[in-house]
């Protein structure tokens, strides 16, 4: 049977779609959940390079960057302290061409930070919310969140699979003969960082990072509460404030940021202790007056080159809190699911072995407890992350549940009719890990 061309045309871009969503999703390796990926980070960092330097190189034209060096400095040192925590969670980004500007606009009240780590401030949002440097410091350490927990790529994807027609002017807009098309292109999609919002889940992961980068970085966590106030009184359920445009407050906002309170509140008695204001991220001079041109740009000097070697953000990676990673750790995590649950755990099933394979520890733990599934090779996983990760006790305790646990026809991946062992035996493979420990 013919179809229309209208209907022919419609068809691939759902076949198009679908193929997109079975193969562009990908684990994030900081926040172990799945992210549909259907632009590469690095393509993203490049895109959003050329889209900050074109804005920046304009906003500067119109005499619309801050010339406040108290202001331009104050931001400058609470950023360089976040970033300094960032590169501890993600040491690759310590290579990123890290930058802040401070723009000179009272009516706005907004901030971002790009793919890449190039970042900016309203005036209208310091001056309006009247902010502490705490509560500057939860601003900009949620916008960077944003950036090393790659929202920008989730969200870019997410926009060109909702828009096909949009993919299609991209596509388009590849030609080597349209190269002034793909450039406005690459710019209105770089944009997307800044004008459309995250999901909930994004906000959700930003807000928990952010709090902790900050709590790291030396700035009170309460703050997190008293700036979202201070941003909702400003809306007054009414007018609009852009920050709130992009980062919409749903009511159990500030609860969530509450129930983070105590564990926040212990990192940052520990960083007032420990902080060292020499152990800094040192950034080139904030609002230059002349924006190279984006394809010509050198790329601004690494963060590491600019310590001294007591110094250097990098160590051992940190991964941000969670109360479901803080049971596990402890040993003190539990599968309390069972057959209803064994299509979820199936279904991830290639997922697990591959975060098994590659040693993703955190990522492995993090989706096993997710499943709930309580069956010998969950707890297996349980138990090699934990001991991979330096939690032995917890490890000790997963593996001899996982023993326990593969006695039972239940709970037993050999017996499992969806679910397999795949090459281990578990029994044997969790008494040697434990005689090796």
């Amino acid at each position: 049977m013919n179809m229309p061309p209208t209907a022919h045309r419609l068809c691939i871009g759902l076949l198009l779609c679908v193929l997109a969503l079975l193969g562009g999703c990908a684990t994030n390796p900081m926040t172990g959940r799945s992210q549909l990926i259907l632009v590469s980070e690095q393509s993203t960092i490049s895109t959003a390079t050329s889209a900050y330097a074109s804005m920046m190189s304009t906003l500067d034209q119109k005499g619309a960057m801050s010339s406040d060096a108290a202001l331009i400095a104050r931001v400058q040192s609470i950023t360089d302290r976040l970033v300094t925590q960032a590169v501890r969670y993600r040491p690759d980004t310590e290579h990123w061409a890290w930058s802040v500007k401070v723009i000179e606009d009272p009516k706005t009240l907004n901030a971002f930070c790009m793919p890449g780590g190039k970042m900016a401030i309203y005036t209208g949002l310091i001056h309006q919310l009247d902010v502490t440097d705490d509560e500057l410091a939860q601003v900009m350490g949620h916008e960077i969140s944003h950036a090393i927990a790659n929202h920008g790529a989730e969200k870019m994807s997410n926009q060109l699979l909702a828009n096909i027609v949009v993919a299609g002017i991209a596509a388009a807009a590849r030609t080597s003969q349209d190269r002034q098309k793909r450039q406005d292109v690459g710019t209105a999609a770089a944009l997307v960082f800044i004008n459309l919002p995250n999901s909930r889940t994004a906000e959700e992961e930003a807000d928990r990072l952010g709090i902790e980068l900050a709590a790291r970085a030396g700035y009170d966590p309460r703050a997190a509460i008293t700036l979202w106030e201070k941003m909702m009184r400003q809306s007054g359920g009414n007018s609009r404030v852009d920050f709130l445009s992009t980062h919409p407050a749903p009511p159990k906002r500030i609860e969530a940021l509450e129930e983070l309170q105590a564990p926040m509140l212990k990192l940052y008695a520990q960083s007032q202790r420990e902080l060292d204001a020499s152990r800094k991220w040192t950034s080139t001079a904030a609002n230059e007056t002349e924006v190279p041109d984006a394809e010509t740009e050198n790329p601004v000097e690494p963060v590491a080159s600019r310590l001294s070697d007591n110094q250097s953000p990098a160590g051992q990676p940190l991964a941000f809190y969670s109360k479901d990673f803080e049971q596990f750790k402890s040993g003190d995590a539990e599968l309390s699911c069972s057959v209803p649950c064994a299509l979820s755990f199936f279904l991830k099933q290639g997922t697990l072995r591959e975060q098994y394979a590659k040693g993703a520890w955190r990522a492995l733990a993090m989706e096993t407890l997710k499943t709930d599934y309580r069956l010998d090779l969950a707890y297996f996983y349980l138990g090699m992350a934990a001991a991979a990760l330096g939690f032995k006790d917890a490890g000790k305790k997963y593996l001899n549940l996982a023993i326990a646990a593969s006695a039972s026809k239940e709970s037993s991946c050999a017996d499992g009719i969806l679910v397999r062992c795949g090459e281990l035996d578990i029994r044997t493979a969790a008494q040697t890990a434990l005689a090796q420990m």
